[in-house]
Parts: structure tokens; C-alpha cells; sequence
């Protein structure tokens, strides 16, 4: 049975408290709680439970909570969709789930709206200083499409695994669909064979950082 959206936002705001850049949190209603931060000013967090976050579900609510800079969903593997990034951008919030709030805080910024993930961040200014990209659409929280001038655009699903097994290709396919290159964006990364076999077979490239740099370049 699914868990009231009060216990939930309750649940939430008990493990933002545990934080150490927290000095407490409130609940104001069944979605939202306030942040309170020494030496920084407090903020407003909406929190959902959904398995795909979108433009109709988030934009009632922050409507009714227009003080919120950050948007929490909770389930590990919920996805956010390009309807529901853009809706958060127009009100001007961050989005994430609980690992990136607690990013959020860490980085102790002054207007937590501010917030982008690292890995995102990254990636995205990685591909506005390449010669060869053109411009990027993001399409879901992991997935890029990424125009080239005079050449094919590619689409990108970014997974961060240690280990990438061939059940992360496949359900990343099931997630989002047909994509050209899995980017592999931890460092540390490697691929197990039967990951590579599997790719291989949807006629996937899985590359890592440098080597998707390259192939941008080619056709």
C-alpha cells in the first residue's frame, strides 16, 4: 500500500534533520517542509514518490507551493522526464532526488535553486566546448540528444555504475527507449562482457568519458 504523501514528506525531512549543514526541518504541508541552516538562508522542499515525474504532476503542486527551490522525488530509480525538468526550471527550482538535496546542502549554497547535479554539470559543459556539438537537448534526467553540424545527431543515456552489467543496458532501454551510446560518467567505471555483448547486439557503443569526446568527432 502506498505511503501517505504526508508520512512520506515527513520521512524525507527526518533524514534532511540527520544532515550535518541542517540545523532542523518543519513540515508546512503534505508535500512541502523548510530546511533550516546555520548561516544560510532556510528553503522550501516539495517532495513526490512517483515513478515518472512530469509536467502534470508537478506543476499543480508548485503551484500551491510557489516558495519551492527544491523538488525531491524519492523513488532511487524514478525518472525524470523532459516535461517535468522544464516545469521545474519554470519555477525556478532544482530537482533531484534524496542524494542530490543532500548535494544541495552540502555545497551550502546560498540560493539552493541553484543546484545542478555534478555529473550533469559536467557532461553539459563538456559538450558546450565541443567543436563539433551544435547545441543538446536533454530529453530525461540521463538522456541527451546531442546535435552535431553536417552529421547525425546522437542520443546519450549517461549511467554512473561501478560495475555496468548488461541488465543496466537493457533496462535503460526499457527506460528510454532507442539511444546510440551509453556514456559511462564514473571515472572508475568498467563494463562487464556480457554488457559489452549485449550493447553490441541493440547496436549500442558504451564509451567512457575521453572516447565519447572522440567519437562526437566522427560519423
Amino acid at each position: 500500500m502506498p505511503r501517505p504523501p504526508q508520512e512520506t514528506t515527513a520521512w524525507v525531512a527526518g533524514r534532511i534533520a540527520e544532515a550535518t549543514d541542517a540545523t532542523g526541518t518543519k513540515v508546512t504541508s503534505p508535500f512541502t517542509f523548510r530546511v533550516n541552516r546555520k548561516g544560510l538562508p532556510s528553503f522550501e522542499v516539495l517532495v513526490l514518490s512517483v515513478a515518472k515525474v512530469t509536467d502534470e504532476v508537478l506543476d499543480p503542486l508548485l503551484t500551491d507551493a510557489p516558495s519551492t527551490s527544491f523538488v525531491v522525488n524519492v523513488p532511487k530509480n524514478g525518472i525524470w522526464t523532459e516535461s517535468g525538468i522544464a516545469a521545474a526550471r519554470s519555477h525556478d527550482c532544482a530537482f533531484g532526488g534524496i542524494g542530490e538535496l543532500m548535494s544541495a546542502l552540502h555545497q551550502k549554497l546560498d540560493d539552493v535553486s541553484a543546484f545542478v547535479k555534478k555529473e550533469n554539470a559536467f557532461v553539459e559543459r563538456g559538450l558546450d566546448q565541443h567543436d563539433n556539438v551544435s547545441h543538446f537537448d536533454q530529453e530525461y534526467d540521463r538522456v541527451y540528444t546531442v546535435h552535431r553540424p553536417g552529421m547525425k545527431s546522437l542520443r546519450v543515456v549517461l549511467l554512473n555504475e561501478y560495475e555496468l552489467t548488461a541488465e543496466h543496458v537493457r533496462t535503460a532501454r526499457t527506460n528510454y527507449g532507442s539511444f546510440d551510446i551509453v556514456l559511462m560518467t564514473n571515472p572508475n567505471g568498467t563494463a562487464t562482457k556480457d554488457a559489452l555483448d549485449t550493447a553490441k547486439a541493440m547496436q549500442i557503443s558504451i564509451l567512457s568519458w575521453r572516447r565519447f569526446l572522440g567519437r562526437l568527432g566522427s560519423r
